[in-house]
């Protein structure tokens, strides 16, 4: 196999980028270029020169109708809850199949199909009462948590082996706790019972259900009714137009470059030619 470079990497997000955005386009359904990617657009007019991802979200209602679209379609592959049996996280990746990928981590349960890949995120209603949304918030951290610590040995997740084998050990006892009150696909059934409780349209306030208790993790639903087109990479695709609201909110002076020792990617992946 032969590794990317993170020109390539890039290259193939962007294809993957304007094919997502052909389908939205053809179907009426509206989303964004969002957190890093969304800095890369402002500031580079592209991806941030040493990102090897690009993060798109969109609307709740909008996201369910891409992903069903993206699961019948065979040019590129769709890792998501609704499409796997066994899937570690609660968004979406679309994964160019001519790709693969290693990881630096151990017991790490990513889909062995797993190449470089553009991340969909959904942007879900929360509750507006604090009180009622912190409790919301910690219901859907706990079924994430649990979902991810019953699949497979994924409790014991570390960037180094002797590290993984000890909390496997360690954990072991917690873990076969765990199950006896649910295994994998009963944890995976509360979240997503849980995440759709606060329909996006009824909502004041929304975001994505693992930013809920971050500062910067919560939006008006407002910010997700206007979009517009913008240029990424030379190509055009849309983002919301209050996205400088969000910039400042996340990142302060997002048109500022970080720290040179700060310019690398914090991904574990090391991607390949199949």
């Amino acid at each position: 196999m032969k590794e990317l470079s993170i020109n390539e990497i890039q290259e193939i997000g962007v294809e993957m980028l304007v094919y997502i955005d052909q389908i939205c386009r053809k179907n009426d359904i509206e989303y964004s270029v969002y957190y890093g990617s969304l800095i890369g657009a402002e500031r580079h007019q592209g991806y941030i020169p040493w990102d090897d991802d690009l993060d798109i979200v969109l609307t709740r209602p909008n996201y369910d109708r891409l992903i069903k679209i993206l699961a019948k379609d065979e040019t590129y592959l769709l890792l998501s809850l609704e499409t796997r049996t066994e899937y570690r996280y609660p968004f979406a990746k679309l994964i160019d199949k001519r790709t693969c990928m290693k990881t630096k981590q151990f017991y790490h349960s990513e889909d062995p199909e797993l190449g470089v890949f553009v991340d969909i995120f959904p942007i879900d209603g929360f509750p507006a009462d604090q009180a009622e949304r912190k409790a919301f918030g910690e219901r859907c951290m706990l079924y994430l948590d649990n979902m991810l610590a019953t699949l497979n040995a994924s409790y014991a997740i570390s960037k180094t082996r002797w590290k993984a084998y000890g909390k496997r050990v360690l954990y072991y006892p917690k873990y076969r706790k765990l199950l006896k009150q649910g295994n994998y696909a009963h944890w995976r059934s509360l979240l997503m019972d849980e995440i759709h409780k606060y329909p996006f349209e009824e909502a004041e306030i929304c975001g994505y259900i693992e930013f809920i208790d971050e500062e910067w993790g919560i939006f008006p639903t407002d910010w997700f009714k206007e979009y517009e087109d913008i240029i990424f990479a030379g190509k055009t695709v849309r983002a919301i137009k209050d996205r400088k609201k969000f910039l400042t909110l996340r990142y302060g002076d997002y048109m500022e470059l970080p720290p040179e020792s700060e310019r690398v990617t914090h991904h574990p992946y090391t991607f390949y030619w199949k």
